[in-house]
């Protein structure tokens, strides 16, 4: 005979016993991870009441969760923000922004140096809607210039991926204001320990703020994510979005984001000091073309980087022209052993890619050139190694190319 004991059968009790855990009056250190899917109720009329917006409360997963709102308030505040929402990844964030923009018959001004999933969003799903995208220089004369009646938003990457060459960010942003056009910046690379757009002394009172929580947010290369960030009334929106096009992170990649966030500054400290030392390398080697790092005095944009950035740090990934072309490049990537090839950045492990082949392959050639990606151009994503080690797999690599 079945054992029922109190509260039912052995299924009921493996099923409900837990349902409540008891009430404690220490708070965790970490904040805890909400795995479930939805919520119970206490009756019709209270679960009305939650998913009707009339009382606090979480209706189901894609709505968001307790971890969610942990992660949400973090983002905000980093970001200088009044609100922010969490999606699945950086992706679907961007999407989501431009989906509360505009429509079919409006118009998009984006910078022409872009990663290349963007533009081939902008490119092939939007276009499909009836959005034209206009690529331009990322300055304030060249944006104005390009706006349009139907213009609804303008598309800048603070820093470029993959010249990282810095955009005019607070002339653009004073160009949307004035005539009152959306912005929408991916702060992915720059970070808000380096840049804050929403802190910008001219801005358009529509600035959404994007990121790949995937690279320096989660930095542990464990999770795919991405997230928004702005006034409440826009995000409002977004957040719409993400549950009607069912975009919301999961729990669980939620959490990932919200611990890699916690320690986001002292990584970045680590990655852009190395990145600088390995950057002073690399401009100095007669194998390297040309290096693209705005914390280098050489650069075009050392000046710009300089007043907009937050403290001696310029970011921890930047790219370099190999002489000799693609085949050169090639070998360089088959020597290296501390740094590998790999296909993000954001982590603790150095990676390297070349863009003209796998980010950016989905550009015609004519506009990866116009975008200033060669064929010999690498990206470099420096992790958390010592610097020593780095530099020393550097040097043999490219004594083998």
């Amino acid at each position: 005979m079945t054992d029922q004991g109190e509260g039912g059968g052995f299924s009921t009790r493996a099923i409900h016993a837990g349902d409540l855990p008891p009430g404690i009056a220490e708070q965790p250190v970490s904040p805890p991870v909400w795995l479930t899917a939805d919520y119970l109720y206490e009756g019709l009329d209270h679960y009305a009441e939650v998913i009707g917006g009339r009382r606090p409360g979480y209706v189901y997963g894609r709505h968001g969760g307790p971890t969610h709102l942990a992660l949400h308030r973090v983002l905000a505040s980093l970001e200088g923000a009044e609100d922010a929402w969490s999606f699945a990844s950086g992706m679907a964030a961007l999407h989501a922004a431009l989906a509360v923009l505009v429509r079919a018959g409006d118009h998009v001004v984006a910078q022409r140096t872009i990663y290349g999933g963007t533009w081939a969003l902008l490119t092939t799903t939007f276009a499909a809607f009836g959005v034209e995208t206009t690529f331009v220089e990322p300055e304030a004369e060249a944006v104005a210039a390009a706006l349009r009646p139907s213009t609804r938003a303008v598309l800048l990457e603070t820093v470029a991926n993959p010249t990282f060459r810095v955009a005019d960010v607070g002339g653009v942003a004073a160009v949307c204001a004035d005539r009152r056009v959306a912005l929408v910046v991916d702060n992915t690379v720059a970070t808000p320990y380096l840049l804050r757009p929403l802190s910008l002394p001219a801005r358009p009172a529509e600035t959404l703020v994007v990121h790949s929580t995937t690279k320096y947010v989660g930095g542990h290369s464990d999770v795919i994510g991405g997230a928004v960030a702005g006034d409440a009334g826009p995000i409002e929106r977004v957040r719409r979005a993400a549950i009607e096009l069912g975009s919301t992170a999961g729990a669980f990649d939620a959490w990932l984001a919200l611990r890699g966030a916690q320690t986001m500054a002292l990584r970045l400290d680590r990655q852009c000091g190395t990145a600088a030392m390995v950057a002073a390398f690399l401009e100095g080697h007669p194998r390297v073309e040309r290096v693209g790092y705005s914390g280098l005095a050489s650069h075009p944009d050392h000046g710009r980087a300089s007043a907009l950035f937050d403290g001696p740090r310029y970011g921890a990934i930047l790219s370099f022209d190999v002489r000799g072309g693609y085949e050169a490049a090639s070998r360089a990537c088959g020597v290296l052993r501390v740094v590998r090839v790999g296909s993000s950045f954001g982590g603790l492990h150095s990676e390297i890619c070349h863009p003209a082949t796998t980010s950016h392959r989905q550009m015609p050639p004519a506009e990866r050139a116009a975008a200033g990606i060669g064929d010999g151009l690498l990206r470099l994503a420096v992790g958390g190694e010592d610097p020593a080690d780095l530099l020393a797999d550097l040097e043999r690599a490219l004594e083998g190319a």
